[in-house]
């Protein structure tokens, strides 16, 4: 039963249907031992109508889970860049890629935030090490606006350019 109910809520999200999988969620939460996906299920439905708070309050809970914790480090920060909580952000990225050394999306993340708070030289580290694991990443370069304060340096254009 919680399988089944999880991938239902699972299906509604993936429809863009967060509301409804709220109201489904209070069923997941009833049945014994399913809280943990319950509440990963919630922190994904409250991250997408924009209740940055909410999740970050379920995303404490989580991490008494056995869960992915580079997930919850995405997502934590992913929430407190949103409550205009860029430390925390930052911190949450530092988390991930002392854990996790080859997360291109952590390194890209944390340089997005870094330069957003204004530490360029990091941010452009970050960012050139995230497309060196993942070269992908380069194509996000010309458009990620977080990266606005690093358009003007010489080695932001060589990377856009590489």
């Amino acid at each position: 039963a919680v399988q089944r109910t999880a991938l239902e809520i699972e299906g509604w999200l993936d429809l863009g249907c967060a509301e409804h999988a709220l109201q489904k969620l209070e069923a997941l939460f009833a049945l014994p031992g399913a809280r943990p996906a319950a509440l990963i299920l919630r922190v994904r439905a409250l991250v997408a109508l924009g209740d940055f708070r909410a999740a970050l309050l379920d995303l404490e809970e989580v991490q008494d889970f056995d869960h992915d914790p580079d997930w919850r480090d995405l997502t934590e920060a992913w929430c407190r860049k949103r409550i205009d909580d860029l430390p925390g952000a930052v911190q949450c990225m530092e988390r991930l890629v002392a854990r996790t050394h080859h997360s291109a999306i952590g390194h890209f993340n944390l340089g997005c935030y870094l330069a957003l708070r204004g530490e360029s030289s990091r941010a452009l580290d970050e960012v050139s090490l995230a497309c060196g694991l993942d070269p992908s990443f380069r194509a996000m370069l010309a458009d990620e606006s977080d990266l606005e304060s690093l358009r003007h340096l010489p080695e932001f254009r060589a990377l856009l350019d590489s």
